[in-house]
């Protein structure tokens, strides 16, 4: 019996020690893990700030834009939100009439370029002379479907951030038009016919300022580039000429436009901002222009009825004037780069996307963003989505040059100081010299 209990109670004991040992065990093995959570958290903590926005990106990112500030700032105060440490040293300076072209080309020549500034294709001469950064790997970029890419890419590199295209055409007063029974134009000697009508009637049917390239552009658009997308790019090769491709142009330019007095000597000396209030105003009952104006347009006359009508041809055949939009550039010469490349990205984010899109009231090239167009733009939406835009100047790669030979060329031929063939024989002679030069 004794032997009995005390193998029970050695039995016992041998029980208490083992539970004690494993009790003893678990609390180690609970404080182990909890040391290990605390550590984790620690390093998912330090991982996180490591990745969070705005760490270690700081200091001054100058910025040439030729949107004014006060319409950017929603897309600075979104950026700001998430680098508060990154302050921007903003220029604005006005696309018309080259002023921010020749800017920037001004600062490219002088190696004073801002870290990120605009530029459209042809990217070839700035990409040639070192001036831009690859913007290949950010996650913006990555985006864009691949033809916006390639249009801004340069020996396999992509330079220049679009997410955009705009279109633009006629835009028209709905109300003069229903008050003089006229209809949209269906090809280029309809649209003459109005414009007519509405002269004799007293009515000036344009409002053209002193860059009237526009009108111009429309007439080598409908009859040379909607049968070849391509012919001024090859002007760039020397495959061929100004001469051959828009000694047509001006000649009905001149003679539709100019000398039936829908352009007139005055209009050489009038502002864009001019002749956006003569048709904001109902002064003139037409004028060409793009999304970017219409918020203006609303402000000076809320009241105004308008729509817009495509560039259409001789034969009734309809292309927009369009591009994709100019895009960001970074200088290679930048002294922030990780702020440049955030607000790029930032641009290229959602939320910036939405900001952006509200800025410039183009069409986006990225696929999920929701995003609301002016009802005026929907009729030139197709041309948008079919890609059927045309911009003569932008595919010249010495456009930077060649374009102000235009403006000025035709305010000449306008007043009489310059006749068509000379233009025309400058503008060759000029695209000569400089691929020579290259």
């Amino acid at each position: 019996m004794k032997k009995s209990l005390l193998v029970l109670g050695t039995a016992i004991i041998l029980s208490l020690s083992i539970t004690g040992c494993g009790a003893d065990n678990t609390q180690k093995d609970q404080q182990t893990e909890q040391q290990s959570d605390q550590k984790s958290d620690t390093m998912a903590q330090e991982t996180d700030e490591k990745n969070e926005p705005g760490k270690d990106v700081s200091g001054v990112l100058s910025f040439l834009s030729w949107y004014e500030e006060e319409k950017f700032q929603p897309l600075l105060d979104g950026f700001h939100e998430l680098y508060p440490d990154v302050e921007f040293d903003f220029q604005h300076v006005p696309s018309e009439n080259s002023q921010y072209d020749q800017k920037r080309s001004l600062l490219a020549s002088t190696d004073e370029l801002p870290d990120i500034f605009y530029l459209g294709p042809p990217v070839q001469s700035m990409a040639e002379n070192g001036y831009l950064a690859d913007l290949s790997d950010l996650e913006a970029v990555k985006r864009l479907p691949q033809n916006y890419q390639d249009a801004f890419s340069y020996d396999g590199k992509v330079v220049v951030y679009s997410p955009d295209a705009w279109v633009g055409g006629v835009f028209y007063n709905v109300d003069i038009y229903e008050e003089h029974n006229l209809e949209v134009p269906g090809t280029w000697d309809e649209f003459i016919n109005n414009c007519q009508v509405l002269l004799d009637a007293g009515v000036k049917p344009l409002a053209v300022s002193s860059n009237m390239v526009d009108w111009f552009y429309w007439l080598h658009d409908t009859e040379v580039m909607i049968d070849d997308p391509q012919f001024d790019a090859k002007i760039n090769t020397g495959e061929t000429t100004f001469k051959e491709g828009y000694t047509d142009a001006l000649s009905i330019f001149y003679a539709d436009l100019v000398e039936k007095g829908f352009i007139t000597k005055d209009m050489v000396g009038l502002s864009d901002d001019q002749r956006m209030d003569e048709f904001s105003s109902g002064q003139a009952a037409m004028t060409i222009t793009g999304p970017w104006a219409v918020e203006g347009i609303y402000s000076k006359n809320p009241e105004i009825n308008m729509s817009v009508f495509p560039f259409v041809s001789a034969d009734g055949r309809e292309i927009s004037s369009g591009a994709l939009n100019v895009g960001f550039a970074v200088s290679s010469g930048t002294k922030n780069k990780a702020a440049a490349e955030a607000f790029i990205n930032y641009v290229g984010s959602d939320e910036g996307l939405k900001i952006y899109q509200g800025i410039t009231g183009n069409f986006l090239g990225v696929e999920g963003i929701e995003y609301e167009i002016s009802p005026v733009m929907e009729p030139l939406r197709r041309f948008a989505e079919s890609g059927n835009f045309a911009l003569p100047n932008v595919n010249w790669v010495y456009g930077s040059t060649l374009t102000p030979i235009v403006e000025k060329g035709l305010q000449e031929i306008v007043l009489g100081t310059k006749t068509q063939e000379e233009l025309i024989q400058e503008l060759d002679d000029k695209q000569t010299e400089l691929m020579e030069g290259r």
